[in-house]
């Protein structure tokens, strides 16, 4: 199943990511005396935010900074529908913000922001796929660096080709995408079952 996988990916017409999306990184610099106690209220998104199947849910992380702080970084703003991706530490891991968000979010610094030009929502399911597929973790693999803490350069990674993204690789996706849910629903299920047990041990 891996080696069809390959074959039929390397088969498909290719584009470069970065003719079709736009690529945002937080710079660093949130200071201390740019945190103001009753200032502007931000959510920051973790590579622990990231789940392994469906939407990003909550995000429990809030900060709050000062106005002029929250002018100069608003343009980072994560938006609905973007691709969030770890390309610091732990790299590869990977999420898509829903279509409704409470409140303004940002990334945090070792997370990249993938916003597609058009078709936002079906694209960007149809990335998250791919990232996370055989042929997608192969590639990110390849534009590791670093020994100690391995990272992804953006522009490197701005350059990569995927599958185009066609009505037939959009389908696929969302077809995927539906039954990774149901899948961790069941995983999710199996745990809360080993926990009562656990409970119910010498009770």
């Amino acid at each position: 199943m891996a080696k069809s996988s390959a074959k039929q990916a390397g088969a498909m017409s290719m584009i470069v990511l970065g003719d079709v999306a736009k690529l945002l990184r937080l710079p660093p610099g949130v200071r201390d005396e740019d945190i103001k106690k009753g200032g502007k209220k931000i959510r920051v998104i973790s590579i622990t935010d990231l789940p392994e199947a469906g939407y990003i849910g909550k995000v429990p992380d809030t900060i709050t900074l000062t106005k002029e702080k929250f002018d100069s970084i608003k343009k980072y703003k994560i938006l609905p529908n973007d691709v969030l991706m770890s390309i610091q530490g732990t790299v590869g891991r990977v999420g898509v913000v829903p279509e409704k968000v409470s409140g303004d979010w940002i990334a945090n610094i070792s997370l990249l922001a993938i916003r597609f030009t058009e078709n936002k929502a079906e694209n960007a399911v149809a990335l998250l796929e791919y990232l996370k597929s055989g042929h997608g973790r192969k590639i990110l693999s390849k534009l590791e660096k670093g020994s100690t803490i391995r990272r992804i350069n953006v522009k490197e990674f701005a350059a990569t080709r995927i599958p185009e993204l066609t009505a037939d690789i959009k389908r696929q996706s969302q077809s995927l995408f539906a039954k990774e849910l149901k899948v961790l629903e069941k995983i999710n299920e199996l745990y809360g079952s080993m926990d009562q047990l656990r409970l119910d041990y010498l009770a």
